[in-house]
């Protein structure tokens, strides 16, 4: 395993990875794990989400469910800091303080600013994948939980306005407070991580300070990794993650999905997909 951690204590950096679910977000923090002075992958912060969304829920009743509590608002946010701060220390500790640490999930995305806010040193960097292949994606793991009677949000999703309206909440708050972040929000295109790997990841280098040597990036490395999130037998057994899992995740990178959806849409859905999700499909040169 690379050598990460950090003797000369320079000043830690945070990359936390997001965009969309099936928008490539865990093939991508596979590879960005490959870099010499980080961590190497672990699975999803569930921690965090727990923590952002109990904290966004709260403040959206904080009048009559937390004030007598803490309070102005200040105190409570102080509290969430407070959690985050120990979070981190934690896991950073455990894998011996890397100069860059490394961390993902989907839902956090939309509380990217807030996290900001309580953390100086991060950066933060959004996957895009084009938004026909995601909802190929996800419509292959909403089979998938109906055959298995999971009972999940994607589960729940009917018509092609929903799929489109559950893709685009990944990313509205984003792009509205895009500005906001100045030179801590980085777009990367699932497309261009896969087709053309060294090229991005010298990009994300420059962003965050992780260091890769050749392509490296674009094995699969199991030494690379500390969880079993990317074991498919320890996958299989539970029936919610089950239906997420890829081959590709223990695989070279490879462009082999990109335009999948060619192949199990039908092109009435394609253009209805791209009406919807316009600005998304220009923004992004997908159509």
């Amino acid at each position: 395993m690379s050598d990460v951690s950090n003797p000369a204590k320079k000043p830690q950096t945070i990359l936390f990875v997001g965009g969309a679910m099936r928008s490539g977000t865990t093939i991508t923090h596979r590879a960005l794990c490959q870099a010499k002075n980080s961590n190497p992958y672990i699975s999803e912060s569930w921690f965090l989400h727990d923590l952002f969304h109990l904290y966004a829920w709260n403040l959206s009743r904080y009048e009559i469910r937390m004030q007598d509590q803490f309070g102005d608002r200040s105190n409570f946010a102080n509290l969430i800091k407070h959690n985050l701060k120990y979070y981190l220390d934690t896991v950073s500790s455990k894998y011996a303080d890397p100069e860059v640490l490394i961390l993902k999930h989907p839902e956090l995305t939309q509380h990217f600013l807030t996290i900001r806010e309580m953390t100086p040193n991060s950066k933060f960097l959004v996957i895009v994948r084009d938004p026909r292949d995601v909802i190929s994606s996800i419509k292959t793991v909403n089979a998938r939980h109906k055959k298995g009677e999971v009972e999940t949000p994607i589960s729940r999703l009917r018509t092609l306005n929903d799929y489109c309206s559950y893709y685009a909440r990944y990313y509205k708050k984003i792009f509205e407070q895009k500005s906001t972040f100045k030179d801590d929000l980085m777009f990367v295109r699932y497309e261009d991580v896969v087709s053309q790997p060294a090229t991005t990841f010298a990009q994300i280098s420059s962003f965050c300070g992780a260091v890769y040597e050749g392509e490296e990036m674009k094995s699969f490395n199991p030494e690379e990794t500390e969880s079993k999130n990317l074991s498919r037998d320890a996958r299989m057994k539970d029936p919610v993650s089950s239906a997420f899992w890829s081959e590709m995740y223990t695989q070279e990178l490879s462009a082999g999905s990109i335009g999948k959806y060619k192949k199990s849409m039908p092109t009435d859905d394609v253009k209805e997909i791209e009406r919807l999700l316009e600005g998304m499909g220009k923004a992004f040169k997908y159509w």
